[in-house]
């Protein structure tokens, strides 16, 4: 049985399980304690500005991540990771668009993201649903992360 949810602190364990096991992909290091905070506490964190992280849970696995944290005019992608049996199943694209349609929900009139310029599957998924790229940043982290930035208008 696979279940669409939010999540719960319990899943937290898991969740970094799955990041870093797709982190390892890309000869990363997932470093939540001092890098990534956020997924220490992903609801209470995502929640407090109106967003929401969301988890698929397959036999009581957590296979897929996605979030969107709400800004002044924006909703923001965030964590989207799906498990390699997941995808090309449309998981990518059924949790990116219930991401942009919390924000547009939320009076959002724009949906950006920052993804990590390895993560070329993903940024072919943004393209097909009609984000553009708009930028690049160094990070500055332990794993030596560019990200590339990409915009959707909503309507």
């Amino acid at each position: 049985m696979t279940t669409l949810r939010p999540t719960i602190p319990e899943d937290v364990p898991a969740i970094l399980s799955l990041i870093d096991g797709i982190f390892a992909e890309y000869e990363c290091k997932l470093d939540a304690e001092n890098e990534d905070r956020h997924l220490l506490a992903p609801g209470p964190h995502f929640r407090e500005s109106g967003g929401e992280f969301w988890v698929v849970e397959v036999e009581g696995a957590i296979l897929a991540t996605v979030a969107v944290a709400l800004h002044e005019d924006a909703g923001e992608l965030k964590s989207l990771y799906v498990h390699p049996s997941l995808r090309r199943h449309g998981w990518g694209r059924k949790l990116t668009l219930l991401a942009i349609e919390h924000a547009r929900r939320s009076g959002r009139t724009r949906m950006v993201l920052w993804s990590d310029t390895r993560f070329h599957d993903a940024h072919k998924l943004y393209r097909r649903l009609g984000f553009t790229q708009c930028g690049q940043r160094d990070l500055h982290d332990s794993n030596n992360s560019i990200e590339y930035g990409f915009e959707l208008t909503l309507s």
